[in-house]
């Protein structure tokens, strides 16, 4: 492996817990009216000038006062307790194309948006495709497709997605429960560290992820670390469920009793309740989660009958404007930051 074992705890503002979050809700951004009102001056001009949802930048989306505290977000995000909440979004009475601009134009501002999957699309609409009534439905449906998670309306356990940072945009919530919740993975890390140092270095292994056709069919899976220290940074790359489905493909390594191991117990930490913040995103709300130091989840829901009232969320992955951490070698050849590794090397990132 490329990456340092990492056997001592980490200190860093991304180690959090609940509790913590709970009694200080700093990283809650409320737009000030006047904001709000840039934010909409600023997606009538992009209309009137004709100018595509992807070529929406921050030279022609402008934001004169509200820039530099979007700017701001990116030293909590990265360096910080590694996400955000940007409140009080103007999206009441836009229509579904000004909603994406209007989300494309503030995210623009702290990142670059990429592609989330093998057809290129840089964004996503989120919402039930696939309907369940139980998980055992659920998991026979995933083993005979390449549907992701989010496409659904089961529980989504703990897990990170692909680029530097997640964007999140909440339009409408579902009819009942859809609950998100943030965990930290430094806190997670040191927890196994301190109670079992053995798993620690389990989850610093490679373990085999079924990559959902994402890329093409000679590559089913693919082998990264779940923790990757890096030239001093501790990242993350987890999802359960994909690591389950991995066991199933020909070819995949299979796990050790010590890495499946590791692996329960790192489930076991970041749902405990002392680590797994609760909420609930209301419209017009968009949650910002480094996504290698941030997990999220999201619990199971039931939708409204009307088309017109289903949960629908907007989503972005994206490469930070500034302040890029150096990329592990096995993250970089992962299908969730090839493209934010590619912008490094445009970008002339140091290597």
């Amino acid at each position: 492996m490329t990456s340092d074992f990492r056997d001592q705890p980490i200190r860093h503002p991304s180690a959090w817990t609940a509790q913590q979050l709970q009694q200080d809700r700093s990283w809650r951004m409320g737009l000030a009216p006047g904001e709000q009102a840039e934010a909409l001056q600023a997606l009538a001009a992009i209309n009137r000038a004709g100018i595509a949802l992807e070529d929406i930048n921050p030279s022609n989306f402008v934001l004169p006062q509200l820039a530099a505290r979007l700017d701001a977000l990116i030293d909590d995000i990265e360096g910080g307790r590694g996400f955000a909440l940007l409140a009080g979004v103007p999206i009441e009475g836009l229509s579904a194309a000004d909603l994406e601009r209007l989300f494309w134009g503030l995210a623009c501002h702290i990142g670059y948006p990429e592609p989330q999957d093998a057809g290129g699309k840089r964004l996503h609409h989120v919402q039930a495709e696939f309907t369940f009534k139980d998980e055992a439905s659920a998991t026979r449906h995933f083993a005979a497709s390449t549907t992701r998670g989010y496409q659904t309306n089961i529980e989504l356990d703990f897990h990170g997605d692909g680029s530097d940072v997640l964007f999140f945009l909440c339009h409408r919530q579902g009819k009942t429960g859809g609950s998100n919740k943030l965990a930290s993975a430094t806190t997670a890390f040191n927890e196994i560290l301190a109670a079992r140092p053995d798993l620690a270095l389990e989850l610093q292994q490679p373990y085999a992820f079924d990559a959902r056709g994402e890329l093409g069919p000679d590559r089913p899976f693919q082998l990264a670390p779940i923790f990757s220290y890096y030239r001093r940074f501790l990242n993350i790359l987890y999802k359960r469920g994909y690591i389950d489905l991995a066991q199933q493909l020909p070819g995949a390594p299979q796990m050790t009793a010590a890495m499946r191991e590791a692996i329960d117990l790192l489930d076991q930490t970041i749902r405990a309740e002392r680590n797994a913040y609760s909420f609930m995103l209301q419209p017009g709300d968009i949650l910002i989660a480094n996504n290698y130091s941030i997990l999220h989840a999201r619990t199971v829901f039931e939708d409204h009958d009307e088309p017109a009232l289903k949960r629908h969320m907007l989503r972005i992955w994206s490469t930070l404007r500034r302040k890029r951490r150096p990329l592990p070698p096995a993250l970089a050849q992962a299908r969730e930051f090839q493209a934010s590794a590619r912008r490094r090397i445009a970008l002339g990132d140091a290597a």
